[in-house]
């Protein structure tokens, strides 16, 4: 089985999520992946190092060099025809276009920021497709490291998609109670808010409901929703009651008691294990593989560094190293939340390989003893 830190990648459906949340969930987690969506009839790429955007690819035609520059103004419509009528499959644009003069080296730099901005900033609106993301310690050869202002640019996707459907479901519910971040205006300089993100983002100074919100606001509904949907991406603003929540809980759980709620799950996964290890030998290792599948974007970080192969089992120690470098603050909903993920990926991958068997019926027992 795979290290968890390196080689991890998992599947999912644009239908279930959105790409300005994957988007979030990767920063937040300041991880090291690749990003690769299959919509829209084409293939999009985008690269994150310790959290921020650093590439981004398309095989859209429209998103080339040439193009970025051609809608920028940087290059006219001859001398792009020109640029395509010499360009050869093994050859790139960018040196065709600094040997033809159209492009300066020393402006290389900037266009492939524009173009990478561009890339992203079109994915961003995609609604329906699939989704990679990798976990990795190093990029394919050929990808440079641009400085993208990554937060900036989620703000300004977010700003450019017009689709409901896409902001409905990152808000949320309409009575989901919000507040400011502590010490989000510190960070409103630098990300350079608009004067709308400001509004919304002050109306926050105090909690209240996205209904109550978008009564006060003198945006239209459909803007103020937008506009808290960007603001929740670079985490300006949470939700209010998880934020009391987190301080309570900080406050009574200690780590013998997180240690203790591991290893009851521990021997909940262990006891699984057995169970298929009886049923179909050394390939419950391909199993397990399957089981971390079912893991959110938001908990695979937490189990970076780890190993299943001891029969399923949670590294705790590592596990709390993960909750420490992510700067939680409410280590104990994270454990929870990990460990019942996990619970259900192992319940899930049983129902639908053995559905009818005896072992399903034991493992859901099992699966429900921990849960009482």
């Amino acid at each position: 089985m795979p290290a968890m830190s390196d080689n991890l990648s998992f599947t999912g459906d644009l239908s279930e999520t959105t790409v300005p949340d994957l988007i979030r969930s990767i920063v937040r987690s300041s991880e090291t992946a690749v990003l690769a969506l299959d919509a829209n009839g084409r293939n999009d790429t985008i690269y994150f190092h310790e959290g921020k955007i650093v590439y981004a690819s398309s095989t859209d035609p429209d998103m080339g060099l040439a193009e970025t520059l051609l809608r920028g103004g940087e290059l006219n419509v001859q001398q792009y025809d020109t640029a395509m009528e010499r360009l050869v499959v093994a050859r790139r644009i960018a040196a065709l276009l600094c040997e033809m003069g159209y492009l300066r080296p020393e402006d290389l730099p900037r266009a492939a920021e524009r173009q990478a901005n561009a890339i992203v900033l079109d994915a961003m609106a995609a609604r329906n497709g699939a989704y990679t993301i990798e976990f990795t310690g190093e990029f394919p050869e050929g990808i440079i490291t641009l400085p993208l202002a990554t937060e900036r640019l989620i703000l300004d996707g977010v700003r450019r998609i017009d689709h409901w459907s896409l902001i409905a479901r990152g808000v949320g519910r309409p009575d989901r109670v919000l507040e400011q971040v502590p010490g989000a205006d510190t960070r409103t300089f630098q990300l350079e808010l608009s004067e709308d993100e400001s509004h919304v983002l002050n109306l926050l100074s105090d909690p209240q409901t996205v209904e109550q919100l978008a009564a006060r606001s003198y945006l239209t509904n459909f803007q103020t929703f937008r506009t808290v949907w960007g603001l929740l991406a670079v985490n300006l603003i949470q939700d209010a009651e998880v934020a009391a929540v987190d301080e309570k809980r900080a406050a009574v759980e200690s780590e013998y008691e997180l240690e203790a709620l591991v290893e009851r799950y521990n021997g909940v996964f262990q006891r699984i294990f057995g169970l298929l290890f009886q049923k179909i030998g050394d390939h419950v290792y391909d199993f397990m593989d399957r089981v971390v599948l079912h893991l959110s974007p938001e908990t695979l970080p937490y189990l970076s560094g780890m190993s299943f192969v001891n029969e399923g089992r949670l590294d705790f120690d590592q596990l709390l190293n993960n909750l420490y470098a992510s700067g939680s603050s409410d280590h104990g909903t994270v454990v929870r939340n990990v460990c019942n993920e996990l619970l259900y990926g192992w319940v899930y991958e049983v129902k639908a390989e053995f559905a009818g068997q005896p072992l399903e019926a034991e493992v859901v027992g099992i699966a429900d003893s921990v849960r009482r």
